[in-house]
């Protein structure tokens, strides 16, 4: 077989050859999917606090979480930083974020980092508060400390400061 009936039949076999492509998958990142649970959790946090059910709202927490904040409370003269058990911040609750008709914090966004069944999680919200013609609003940061058991993450500690001040 001459040089150029080679290269013919090369061409033709190439030719009749057809050539698949398939999709290049990139493997399941675990930490997209671990993320995905925490923010999961976190919105249903944010759903059940800005629905007033405290029942559900403490649900989130796991025994002896705490939240935190610096303010200054009623009568005060000075801000301090203010640890409150959950129990005591859902007793306190209706004359707080319960005591108005209008309350509501949504997640704006989440940067979650995990390392096995702990998770950290910096949220920024949107918060709104008051009554019909006089409703205060405000963003904020949520820094929350999550532990995952028997596949459950709850909460173990949230601390919060304000980003902008209400009403701005």
């Amino acid at each position: 077989m001459g040089k150029s009936t080679a290269v013919l039949v090369v061409l033709v076999l190439a030719m009749a050859c057809r050539i698949e492509e398939h999709p290049v998958r990139a493997p399941a990142d675990p930490d997209v999917a671990e993320q995905a649970g925490v923010v999961a959790e976190l919105e249903a946090y944010y759903r059940d606090f800005s629905a007033r059910d405290w029942e559900a709202f403490a649900s989130h927490f796991w025994p002896g979480a705490d939240v935190t904040t610096a303010w200054q409370p009623p009568g005060e003269t000075a801000v301090r930083v203010v640890v409150t058990p959950v129990p005591e911040f859902v007793a306190q609750a209706p004359s707080g974020p319960g005591s108005r008709e209008i309350f509501e914090e949504t997640m704006l966004d989440a940067t979650v980092t995990i390392a096995g069944d702990l998770a950290q999680a910096w949220v920024r919200y949107r918060a709104r508060f008051g009554d019909a013609g006089n409703v205060a609003e405000w963003e904020g940061i949520d820094a929350f400390i999550l532990l995952r058991l028997n596949g459950v993450w709850k909460i173990v500690e949230l601390a919060f400061v304000p980003e902008t001040e209400p009403g701005s």
